[in-house]
Formats: structure tokens, C-alpha cells, sequence
């Protein structure tokens, strides 16, 4: 990964000095822009103006190597949390398998000390990327996180001949109001952390590949895609934190498979439409 990095005269003063101790600091944000900021140091460290926690996370990283020019780079984790590290009011590992991880960046740093608290000196960011959850069991994660780099990895040239539309629902090219189409809804009995009784009477599948956000309770806040939809019941891919209960409210949007008959019957959209329905499938000649 190529980061930009800037050493404070007093680091480097205490980098010369060959006595120093070296502890890492890690900041995980979530989706909503919230983040918890842990370090490896058996004591609280404040840098920065922000703090630390020593918590009982147990972080084991991957090699990391610095290179000078354009790389592309990930860095592998495991983390072993007992109940104690607390992240949105549940348990880190139990986050991550409910996929309250989703979405979220880390950044690791470097902290020079002198002595054992003493972090003036400053921080050096070593790597910084978007995390995602590879493997999960009931005491530890591994966590990679992808360089921003690998957003570079595109396909040329950028579109190909496609039945499907090479539009993402609500993007800028699609041009369709996400908030226009937003449905409320409020929970009934009988619902589930995967399975949502509610009063939504739209017709068969019109949510399904679409997304629902929790307004109010204990799950509020929370986003969720649509895996299927039937007027009343709504079920979603990935479980909600807590089971929903009877008045709960959430906003509903609908979901599009890319299909021209969707894109005019459903969006009345057509005239965005970016695929190519009428191309023959190709064909081998003998």
C-alpha cells in the first residue's frame, strides 16, 4: 500500500536514539462513522487526543512489508476477543458473525515511546484499508484488510455486451431517488432476527434484492438486504442484532435484477437502461 508518511522532529529525534519501545494502535470504523480505537500496550494510551483501550483483544498480524511506488497490498489479522470488548453494545466476535463488521476500515499505527505511556512523539500510520471478515469461529477472527489500492483494479474496457443492466440501483447513472422509493414499514408478532412480519402489502418480490433500515429499537440503524419477499414477510440475508419487536419501524426499498422488464415495469426507467437484452447468446461453429 502507498501511504504518505510524516515523521515529527521528535520522532525521529527518538528513532537516532535506538532506545525506544514500540506498540501498535488500531482504529476500526464502522459504516456509520463510529470508531473504537484499541491498542496492543498493556496500558490505556492517548494519542493524538484520542484514547486507546488496552482491552483483552489479542491481535496477531500478518507481514507487512513498506515498498516505495504503486502496490497494491492487504493485511491479514487474527483476533482472539472474549465477551469482554464490547463494540454497539454486543460482544466483538458476535458482531462480527451478525455482520455488524460490514462495511467497516481499519487503520493500524506505529507508537514510539520512550517510556512506557509517554507517546508524545506522535504515531505512524503503517497501513489503512476496508475489512472484511474471511473466517469466524467462536473465540477469534481473521480479518483482512484491502488496500484502497484495489480500487484500482478495474475491468478494461469498463462495459461488455450484457443482457442485465451495468447500472447499480440508486447510483448516478441509474438516476433512480433511493429516498423516493422508500417504503415504511412496522414489525409484527412472530418476527425473527432473519424473518420480519410487518405490514408491507406490496406485491410478491417487489423488496427482494432491496434493503431495509431499522428507524427505531434496538436494531435501529441497522441496514439489511432483502434475500426474499411476500406481501407481509420480509427475510433477510444476514441476521439483526436483537429480534425486532411488535412496533418497531423500518424503511423498505425496493430491489432491481438488472432486467429490462423490471427497469420499465417497476422504475419506469427504461430510457437509463444500460444493457443489451436483443444481443444473441454467442454460439460455437463446428
Amino acid at each position: 500500500m502507498s501511504i504518505l508518511r510524516f515523521s515529527s522532529p521528535a520522532l525521529i529525534a527518538l528513532l537516532d536514539s535506538n532506545q525506544f519501545i514500540i506498540q501498535h494502535l488500531y482504529t476500526i470504523t464502522l459504516r456509520d462513522g463510529t470508531a473504537y480505537r484499541y491498542t496492543d500496550c498493556e496500558i490505556d494510551l492517548a494519542v493524538g487526543g484520542q484514547v486507546f483501550l488496552a482491552t483483552d483483544l489479542l491481535i496477531e498480524r500478518g507481514q507487512l512489508a513498506s515498498k516505495v511506488g504503486i502496490q497494491v497490498d492487504n493485511l491479514q489479522l487474527d483476533i482472539w476477543a472474549d465477551d469482554g470488548t464490547v463494540i454497539l453494545g454486543m460482544p466483538f466476535l458476535q458482531l462480527a458473525h451478525i455482520g455488524g463488521l460490514d462495511g467497516a476500515r481499519l487503520m493500524m499505527d506505529q507508537i514510539f515511546m520512550a517510556s512506557m505511556g509517554d507517546t508524545s512523539a506522535g504515531a505512524l500510520t503503517r497501513f489503512e484499508g476496508r475489512l472484511t471478515v474471511d473466517e469466524l469461529t467462536r473465540f477469534s477472527a481473521r480479518i483482512t484488510v484491502h488496500s484502497d489500492m484495489e480500487l484500482l483494479n478495474v475491468q478494461l474496457p469498463r462495459n461488455v455486451y450484457q443482457p442485465g443492466c451495468w447500472n447499480a440501483l440508486y447510483d448516478v447513472n441509474c438516476s433512480v431517488v433511493k429516498a423516493g422509493k422508500a417504503v415504511s414499514g412496522v414489525v409484527g408478532s412472530g418476527s425473527t432476527v432473519r424473518s420480519i412480519n410487518c405490514n408491507l402489502a406490496q406485491a410478491a418480490d417487489y423488496f427482494t434484492l432491496g434493503t431495509v433500515e431499522f428507524q427505531t429499537g434496538a436494531n435501529a440503524g441497522v441496514v439489511r438486504s432483502v434475500r426474499a419477499y411476500a406481501p407481509g414477510v420480509v427475510q433477510i440475508t444476514l441476521p439483526l442484532r436483537a429480534v425486532p419487536q411488535v412496533g418497531d419501524t423500518f424503511k423498505a426499498y425496493p430491489g432491481c435484477d438488472g432486467r429490462q422488464v423490471t427497469c420499465f415495469g417497476k422504475f419506469n426507467n427504461l430510457s437509463r437502461f444500460r444493457g443489451q437484452p436483443y444481443v444473441p447468446v454467442p454460439e460455437t461453429a463446428y
